[in-house]
């Protein structure tokens, strides 16, 4: 053991109970009750251990937003930087989603993942040009590449994660609105890997594009309203929504400018329906605007009633499974740990309607572990 962590909370047993965490080698070697005798007895006579008390703080598997775009403009994307919405902010994992296709996969490569200091992933953007700021259309057939997307894939099975399709009208082709949903499942069929849909301003329609996903397949921006929403006339969860889930299919937040409504994820929570991962979908406009912050998507559930072990558990574990990431706070799992804190806050927060919702406590991240270093968050 070269490392401590004391005086945690960690949910365990159905409840958060106050525990020690010891690290060793960059793993987790043992989590016991506070203060248990073996835990301080490896401890003690171990010159080199690093002792942490922590005590008032939270303990969870390292938090993963699986919804962001990391390409920054002056590389043609419209992201922000991997170091502002990472380590800094409680978050050991990132996925960008879309921002590149097949012809700009090199520069997110080169620009983003190599100075990473966090585990970074992509969904390749089923167009080849991937997302455009200035340009939302390029909306003509053909501009798929799958044999490229093939051997992008061959090349760098640990950085591809997925396929990305933007499934909202204004991507779309005028004549054929699914066009593209049906090149990203082809494309996901061919990679053997998850299609990430974003659904925005219908056509497509989602009666067109649930029916088509398998599962580990994600719709993100779940909890949006308008055409593309998965409440129907009477404010119930769609049965093909819920056929969709029951069969695998997986449902993101991916919280944006324009991708969150609290009435609608009310609506859910209310019936049951809980979103698989919590993500934020940060990226240059939203970064100051809205979504802000993975710990303030995450305070927004805390303000509607969800738990804060069910918020933890997706915004850790859930969404690391589906990026191939090892995240727990089992022994024998990687020391990819954040800690946070709980606190007063009396304020309010509005979702991407101007929908404002009173907030009395906030996710405040505190440190995190991460590849055997102990940081602190800003």
């Amino acid at each position: 053991m070269d490392m401590l962590l004391k005086n945690v909370l960690v949910f365990r047993d159905g409840t958060w109970k106050l525990t020690d965490i010891a690290i060793g080698a960059g793993k987790i070697e043992a989590v016991t009750d506070a203060g248990k005798e073996e835990v301080a007895a490896q401890a003690a006579p171990a010159g080199g251990v690093e002792v942490h008390d922590l005590s008032g703080l939270h303990a969870s598997a390292g938090w993963v937003d699986l919804h962001t775009h990391l390409l920054p403009l002056r590389y043609g994307g419209i992201g922000t930087h991997a170091e502002k919405i990472g380590l800094r902010t409680g978050v050991t994992a990132l996925l960008d989603v879309g921002t590149v296709g097949s012809e700009t996969f090199a520069r997110l490569r080169d620009k983003v993942i190599a100075t990473a200091r966090l585990p970074v992933k992509c969904l390749l953007n089923i167009k080849r040009p991937g997302i455009r700021f200035w340009k939302v259309g390029g909306n003509e057939p053909g501009l798929d590449d799958i044999p490229a997307m093939v051997k992008l894939k061959e090349a760098h099975p640990d950085l591809i994660a997925g396929v990305k399709v933007t499934a909202s009208k204004e991507h779309m082709l005028d004549y054929d609105p699914m066009y593209y949903v049906r090149k990203a499942m082809e494309a996901g069929a061919e990679l053997r890997l998850p299609v990430m849909v974003h659904i925005g301003r219908t056509p497509p329609s989602l009666a067109e594009i649930l029916p088509l996903l398998k599962p580990g397949d994600i719709i993100t921006h779940c909890f949006r309203n308008g055409g593309h929403t998965i409440l129907d006339s009477s404010g119930k969860i769609r049965s093909d929504a819920r056929e969709a889930a029951a069969r695998g299919v997986l449902f993101d937040v991916g919280h944006g400018v324009k991708s969150f409504s609290f009435p609608v994820a009310e609506k859910a929570l209310e019936q049951g329906f809980l979103p698989t991962s919590i993500s934020s979908d940060l990226y240059m406009l939203s970064t100051p605007y809205r979504a802000i912050s993975f710990a303030n998507v995450l305070t927004k559930f805390l303000a509607i009633g969800m738990k804060l072990e069910d918020i933890m558990a997706r915004a850790s574990t859930a969404p690391a499974s589906v990026m191939g990431l090892s995240r727990g706070l089992e022994p024998g799992r990687p020391a990819s740990i954040t800690l946070f804190k709980v606190v007063d806050d009396e304020c309010v927060l509005k979702d991407c309607w101007n929908q404002a919702r009173p907030v009395k406590k906030r996710i405040q991240p505190s440190c995190v572990i991460h590849e055997g270093r102990f940081m602190h968050c800003n």
